[in-house]
């Protein structure tokens, strides 16, 4: 999702309390502007609503339903980077991540 919308922020992490993902898109201002990314997250959030049912991410733009902490991973676009041989792979993504990318 951010390779096609490079502009986009995703947050997300999980809830103990609530015993789901929580999930944030940003910035506000340009998914309002984007009937293809609006529509993209919906069919997206049907598909984990289908797949999980009560165990579903809960989704929300700028953490207007909840917030995150600060030890919430973020996901944005990155030109990729030549690997040299002084670089440190990154850590391994969680499951919800490689659904979100």
């Amino acid at each position: 999702m951010v390779s096609r919308y490079t502009w986009l922020t995703i947050r997300f992490e999980y809830s103990e309390r609530r015993g789901v993902y929580l999930v944030s898109y940003s910035p506000s201002e340009k998914i309002d502007e984007s009937e293809s990314f609006a529509r993209e997250t919906m069919e997206f959030e049907n598909r984990m609503n289908d797949l999980y049912d009560d165990n579903a991410p809960l989704f929300c733009d700028e953490e207007e339903l909840f917030k995150l902490s600060s030890e919430a991973e973020v996901i944005r676009y990155h030109t990729p980077e030549k690997m040299d041989q002084h670089s440190v792979p990154k850590k391994k993504k969680s499951s919800l991540a490689a659904a979100i990318l």
